[in-house]
C-alpha cells in the first residue's frame, strides 16, 4: 500500500496518524474495504517490525469485519 510507504517515509509527522488517515481515506470512498481488508491480511503475516500500523489499524480493521458480517447477515435475512 502506497499510503503506508509514504508514512515510513515520514515516520515523525504521519506515522501515528496511519489508523486515523486510513479510516478516513475509507469513509471518503478513496480506499476500499477490500483493499484494507487483502492489505490486513498480508501484514498478517509479516516481520513484527512490518506490522506497525496494522497493530495501529486492529480496531479499524475489527470494526470493518463487524459490520461485513452484520451485512451478510441482513442480506441472509432478506433472502429468506
Amino acid at each position: 500500500m502506497k499510503f503506508e510507504e509514504m508514512c515510513q517515509e515520514t515516520a515523525k509527522e504521519l506515522g501515528p496518524l496511519f489508523a486515523q488517515i486510513l479510516h478516513v481515506l475509507y469513509e471518503k470512498d478513496v480506499v476500499q474495504e477490500d483493499a484494507i481488508m487483502r492489505w490486513a491480511e498480508e501484514k498478517a503475516g509479516a516481520d513484527e517490525a512490518d506490522k506497525v500500523y496494522l497493530q495501529q489499524c486492529e480496531t479499524f480493521i475489527q470494526w470493518l469485519k463487524e459490520a461485513s458480517e452484520e451485512e451478510d447477515e441482513d442480506d441472509d435475512e432478506e433472502e429468506d
